[in-house]
């Protein structure tokens, strides 16, 4: 299984509007698909092949120097985490919620951010 880091550019940069022009990015982490030769029996569907994963907006409700974050509209058990580096190169991590927990994820910074994104995480 392998991880990729995406820019999500369809439809979240609408969401994120001047968070995106201010460095903020979202993330996902996809598992790669290989396809294969059609055989003349199917294998029995897996829970995991019938309900892939949904993440629907991003919703930034605090963006400031110091402060970032907000929710992810979906379906648990996908899940989203802040996390961000701060000027002076420290990590912060805010909470893993699942997706369309409206709770939230949060991280701050007094030195101000060098990079703040949502992590998108399929179950």
């Amino acid at each position: 299984m392998s991880v990729r880091t995406l820019i999500v550019k369809l439809g979240v940069a609408a969401a994120l509007g001047a968070a995106l022009s201010t460095g903020t990015v979202a993330t996902a982490h996809a598992t790669s698909i290989q396809a294969e030769a059609p055989t003349t029996t199917a294998a029995p569907v897996q829970a995991s092949d019938a309900s892939p994963a949904w993440f629907g907006d991003i919703h930034v409700t605090v963006n400031t120097a110091t402060k970032f974050g907000g929710w992810v509209d979906g379906n648990g058990p996908d899940s989203y985490q802040v996390l961000a580096t701060c000027k002076d190169g420290s990590p912060r991590e805010g909470a893993t919620r699942w997706a369309g927990d409206r709770r939230g994820s949060f991280v701050s910074c007094s030195s101000g951010f060098a990079q703040r994104f949502f992590d998108l995480i399929p179950a």
